[in-house]
């Protein structure tokens, strides 16, 4: 893992599930990732059991110049890599599979961004399986949401054993994302934060 946010985003995934598979979807706070929900999505599967964007982040969507919601999750990848990417999304899925992949995307005017992913599991209850992602650009050019990609391209992954992950390899200098580490924030500026920020790439109010 490189950047601080993908860090950051496995340690508070890591200390919710608690040695389980996967947390509950319940157990994520939204207040607690603030920082890291416009490079947030969740990933479900459509009537064909494929993976699909059930909601997207303002910066995820923005790469793409267009709402992602219920897009196909190969879609946004090129023709190559599309049916490793929805394997990718389907060991998350329905193994509980953490992935971590580098890739890149292009403009149609030719220039050039990279990217980290980051596949994170959840259990949301029996036959609803969900799966939290984080695509964070690796230096975000200034370009990037005003000259939409075409397509990414899957420059590498793996999947990562969480239980296995040395303590060197989180980042012991990137600040924990947990709730008790941060402001308590207000039962009322709670659901508003879910409703414009995680609901369908919405912003929150000081943005």
């Amino acid at each position: 893992m490189k950047m601080d946010g993908t860090i950051a985003m496995f340690r508070y995934w890591n200390m919710l599930r608690a040695g389980r598979p996967a947390p509950f979807r319940t157990d994520i706070d939204p207040t607690a990732i603030k920082g890291r929900l416009p490079d947030t999505f969740i990933l479900e599967f459509d009537d064909a059991d494929e993976p699909r964007f059930r909601l997207a982040g303002t910066n995820v969507c923005s790469s793409f110049g267009r709402e992602l919601r219920h897009v196909p999750f190969g879609e946004i990848w090129q023709a190559d890599d599309r049916d490793a990417v929805d394997a990718l999304g389907k060991a998350t899925l329905n193994q509980s599979a953490v992935v971590l992949a580098q890739a890149h995307g292009k403009s149609r005017q030719g220039r050039l961004a990279a990217f980290e992913l980051l596949l994170l599991p959840l259990d949301a209850g029996p036959g609803r399986p969900r799966a939290m992602g984080l695509a964070t650009a690796l230096e975000r050019p200034f370009w990037l949401g005003a000259h939409p990609l075409s397509a990414l391209v899957l420059d590498e992954a793996r999947l990562i054993d969480p239980d296995a992950m040395p303590a060197i390899d989180m980042g012991e200098r990137t600040p924990s994302l947990a709730p008790h580490d941060l402001e308590p924030a207000e039962r009322e500026r709670t659901r508003r934060v879910r409703h414009l920020v995680v609901l369908d790439g919405g912003r929150t109010q000081d943005r």
